[in-house]
């Protein structure tokens, strides 16, 4: 059977990708791809489809799936009571987020084995869930080594739990060959806002050799994030990393970082990152604007 293979994109500086979805309904195709995938529903019901097991799912469900495990979450139109019913946090990493070797430390290993049980899809009981609700909440918040460990912190309590496996045998299926086009796109992305060039979907659809409308909807089929949304993200991660790393004034790191006004650079940053940029260089970096 075939399935959509899913781009998973980490933000710049982090080595997984931590990500909250809130909507009317959670549906997203029948996808897979090589990282793991850990999935807490906060609110919201429905049905979840992980290998060859169907199950209903509501909050407080929690379900680890290895690389490559195909999966899918659906939950009905007809349930919804409003534009936020659904919510749920999922975090994407690779086997080897923390180097090669890392899992393979004897101090790891039950974090390797349930890693590699992963592959038949675990299921975790409600007190466990409770056990890591504290260091989920942490995970939201926190940056770099602090945001590191609580991930690794909560691996730890997973890997002690009672999980339940929701396939017999492996459900992963074969790595599909990497997309050439889109990490081309990728990189000049990349390389464009490193030189403080613009990036225009024009341009990122004339490196993929596809038409405006045709590049919008691949690029949100490969990587569930729409084109604007990906390049306003470098942006804002690239202006976090001014703002912890040096004392440059905030007006000038928001027009490097591609944002034309001081207030739209506000407003997107506090969207995004749960504080202004004030807020965020006193807790993290120099605590001096």
């Amino acid at each position: 059977m075939h399935y959509h293979q899913e781009k998973v994109l980490s933000p710049p500086g982090e080595s997984f990708a931590v990500e909250l979805e809130v909507g009317p309904v959670l549906d997203c195709v029948f996808h897979q791809h090589p990282e793991c995938e850990l999935t807490l529903i906060e609110s919201g019901f429905g049905c979840r489809f992980i290998g060859e097991s169907f199950e209903p799912f509501a909050a407080g469900d929690l379900v680890l799936v290895g690389g490559m495990v195909p999966h899918h979450y659906l939950s009905s139109a007809q349930d919804s009571t409003g534009s936020e019913w659904s919510k749920v946090r999922v975090v994407k990493f690779r086997r080897a987020f923390c180097g090669e070797d890392f899992f393979a430390l004897p101090e790891m290993a039950g974090i390797a084995r349930m890693l590699r049980d992963a592959e038949c899809g675990l299921h975790f009981p409600a007190e466990t869930v409770e056990a890591a609700a504290e260091l989920y909440r942490k995970l939201y918040l926190d940056r770099g080594a602090a945001r590191l460990l609580d991930f690794l912190g909560i691996l730890q309590i997973l890997s002690e739990a009672p999980a339940r496996k929701l396939n017999p045998v492996s459900a992963a299926g074969e790595t599909p060959p990497p997309d050439e086009r889109l990490n081309r796109v990728l990189h000049r992305i990349h390389r464009n806002l490193e030189r403080n060039r613009p990036v225009t979907l024009a341009a990122a659809a004339e490196a993929a050799c596809m038409t405006p409308p045709a590049f919008s909807k691949y690029f949100h089929l490969a990587t569930r994030k729409r084109f604007i949304d990906y390049v306003t993200e470098l942006k804002l991660n690239r202006a976090a990393l001014q703002l912890i790393h040096s004392r440059r004034p905030v007006l000038e790191i928001a027009s490097d970082s591609g944002f034309a006004n001081l207030s739209n650079f506000n407003r997107q940053f506090l969207r995004a990152k749960g504080m202004t940029p004030r807020e965020y260089r006193m807790r993290f970096g120099h605590g001096m604007l």
